[in-house]
């Protein structure tokens, strides 16, 4: 049996910022008022000072760290001077570069971790999983830590660029095909899928799916996108793996950013590996097409600067970035000209 921990708070709302020390008081007392260094990225305090003296206003001793690059290392390094330093929290402020490292360096230290996001980019504001640089300057997906507390500011998101809100989309689009690659791999290999945590995917990607909120421009529509992203990381946690939100799209897109330095969000390469997966296991994917296009994400490789050498290499290579992760890549013929099809199907859309 899989042993795994929740959040012991979370809140989605108007100025969850302001509830920060009520929270710790409560649910964290011995910690309330122990040191906390708030790893962030370079010129976000002055972007959001309002936020930010709130947010400091709340602590007794401080420090602030700016992560240039979400990198193995410096997260070894912050692991370190929490240690040593006598440090109890680690708050993340910012994207995925800040809390990826702090979640990591927390796990290192084995101390609290307390996650602000200020973008909705990807399930990882809620998962057990930091991708970090690491060996050759690529990004590799490390063990971390769910949040022991998490705080989502609507108003802080609602203000984030919409590139970064559409790639969180796109990543939870991804338990479609990820949840039937799963079911795939047991079948093939004996095993189970963990109920609670397939149930809890599937609440993800269907509580946005159907939605009757296709937008980002209101408090209700930014709390539809978190909860489904935290309960996409929350199911990820149960099942000890990532298998509920990971399959043959994120295979695609872990190969595309290992060929090519490409600029895309991770959540817009998972969204477009989606729809790829999704065909490839002569599913129904023109619902996703559509569902991305109400939210006006484009997913045409060719309009986002992949060519069809970059997307075809890449879905060749998936099957060797994990070779342990059964997926229907694996009962393929892997024949590039079919990828080549594909390639010109999505490029209609």
């Amino acid at each position: 049996m899989n042993n795994f921990s929740l959040p012991l708070f979370m809140q989605v709302k108007s100025d969850a910022v302001a509830s920060l020390g009520n929270n710790l008081r409560y649910y964290l007392p011995k910690e309330a008022d122990s040191k906390v260094l708030i790893l962030t990225t370079e010129g976000l305090l002055q972007r959001l000072d309002s936020k930010v003296r709130t947010l400091l206003s709340q602590l007794k001793d401080y420090q602030v760290l700016t992560v240039e690059k979400s990198s193995f290392d410096f997260a070894v390094k912050v692991a370190k001077k929490v240690s040593m330093e006598g440090i109890r929290i680690i708050l993340g402020f910012g994207g995925g570069t800040a809390l990826d490292t702090a979640k990591y360096a927390a796990f290192v230290a084995n101390v609290t971790y307390i996650a602000i996001p200020t973008a909705l980019s990807n399930d990882g504001v809620c998962s057990p999983v930091s991708v970090l640089f690491a060996e050759g300057g690529r990004k590799h997906s490390f063990r971390s830590k769910t949040p022991d507390g998490l705080l989502i500011d609507t108003d802080i998101i609602i203000k984030s660029p919409r590139l970064l809100m559409q790639a969180g989309v796109g990543d939870i689009i991804s338990n479609y095909t990820a949840l039937y690659d799963w079911n795939l791999d047991c079948e093939k290999n004996g095993g189970h899928a963990d109920d609670f945590a397939y149930m809890l995917s599937e609440r993800a990607l269907n509580a946005l799916l159907y939605s009757q909120v296709k937008s980002f421009d209101s408090p209700e529509g930014i709390k539809m996108l978190a909860q489904s992203l935290v309960f996409g990381g929350l199911a990820m946690q149960i099942a000890g793996n990532s298998r509920p939100c990971s399959g043959s799209d994120h295979l695609f897109c872990h190969a595309l950013d290992e060929l090519y330095d490409h600029g895309l969000p991770h959540g817009i390469v998972v969204g477009m590996g989606t729809i790829g997966a999704a065909w490839l296991q002569n599913r129904d994917y023109q619902t996703l097409v559509d569902f991305l296009k109400a939210y006006d994400i484009d997913i045409n490789p060719a309009r986002r600067g992949v060519t069809e050498e970059m997307f075809v290499k890449a879905w060749l290579m998936a099957p060797e970035v994990r070779k342990d992760r059964y997926t229907v890549l694996n009962t393929l013929d892997m024949d590039p000209e079919k990828f080549r099809e594909l390639y010109r199907l999505m490029c209609t859309f």
